[in-house]
């Protein structure tokens, strides 16, 4: 695997410009336009029905085939992923994954099983940005694993 990946996609955490990059307001305006009762990524879950939660996925991803949203995506990408990857070419995904993880998800009969890219064809030498769009505690959270203890999984 190459070495800048190890090195700085290993469960690192990336701190980047939320005012110059605020994916939290920019989802959650898309969102409202559709769903104007919703007021905060936060409490989604306690208004929208999981399968208008399904629904709000597509309508994120989607919104990144747009030039706006894909044109602040690829300067974020050159701003703070470039730099990570030690002068290598790279590529972003055109439409990134918007995953919802509701609190107690079980219960309601929702939940994001495993996730390793290989299983999704994504092949190796990749690496992934978690970015969370709210804060991330108890139940509402994934786990990430490093680099180890998912080669020993997977």
């Amino acid at each position: 695997m190459n070495s800048s990946l190890i090195k700085n996609f290993d469960n690192a955490t990336l701190n980047y410009d939320v005012s110059k990059y605020n994916w939290p307001e920019l989802v959650l305006d898309r969102i409202k336009e559709k769903y104007p009762t919703v007021t905060s990524l936060e409490s989604i879950h306690t208004i929208l029905s999981p399968t208008e939660i399904f629904d709000v996925t597509g309508l994120i991803q989607n919104a990144f085939l747009e030039d706006e949203w894909s044109k602040l995506l690829d300067d974020f990408a050159e701003e703070y992923v470039a730099p990570l990857l030690d002068g290598q070419k790279y590529l972003i995904k055109r439409q990134p994954t918007l995953n919802v993880v509701i609190p107690n998800q079980e219960s309601v009969g929702r939940r994001l099983p495993f996730h390793q890219g290989i299983f999704y064809d994504n092949g190796r030498g990749q690496g992934t940005i978690w970015m969370p769009l709210t804060d991330c505690y108890l139940s509402n959270s994934m786990w990430i694993m490093g680099l180890e203890d998912s080669r020993k999984l997977t």
